[in-house]
């Protein structure tokens, strides 16, 4: 998928609520701009290993203001530090962020306080590792791939923020 079938099928689907794509390498940065104005009642937005959407940052997903579960993996080095901590303040109804530290342009994310989070409930930040492709590699180089290593997984209750540590299976 390129920025221009975005664009079309944004215009063609007005209504859409969820939008996962995943391995769309040829989008970019612009795409979020089609999203966040083609899909203004977005709730749900899943972006996995397509292309260099968040290479220069996330500025326009911020207008997406009905988005309640975002998930952002793969996608580009170029996310700001305090990406979770203004999706917090400027999504109202976000619950669920899912953000890869490969993607950090920092190499980091930082927290929003307990009374600044609104409803974030939960924020899964996965730590990658490279690994090398056997299969499909080519001569020329060593092809590698991003695997999640472990993830972070923050929850919020009523009270109080816990912290779990998944380590994933390889």
């Amino acid at each position: 998928m390129t920025n221009d079938d975005l664009l079309i099928l944004s215009r063609n689907c007005m209504n859409l609520t969820e939008l996962s794509l995943v391995g769309c390498k040829r989008l970019n940065s612009e795409s979020q701009d089609t999203i966040s104005n083609g899909w203004p009642g977005l709730i749900s937005l899943h972006l996995e290993d397509c292309g260099e959407v968040t290479a220069q940052g996330v500025t326009s997903l911020m207008n997406c203001q009905a988005l309640e579960d975002l998930l952002l993996r793969h996608n580009g080095l170029g996310i700001d530090r305090n990406f979770i901590i203004r999706a917090a303040s400027r999504m109202p109804l976000l619950r669920k962020v899912a953000v890869d530290v490969c993607d950090a342009k920092d190499g980091d994310f930082d927290l929003p306080d307990f009374p600044d989070r609104n409803f974030l409930h939960i924020v899964k930040i996965a730590r990658c590792n490279l690994k090398r492709r056997t299969l499909g590699s080519t001569k020329s180089g060593t092809c590698t791939t991003p695997v999640h290593a472990e993830t972070l997984i923050l929850t919020w209750d009523s009270r109080k923020l816990s912290r779990t540590v998944v380590k994933e299976r390889l």
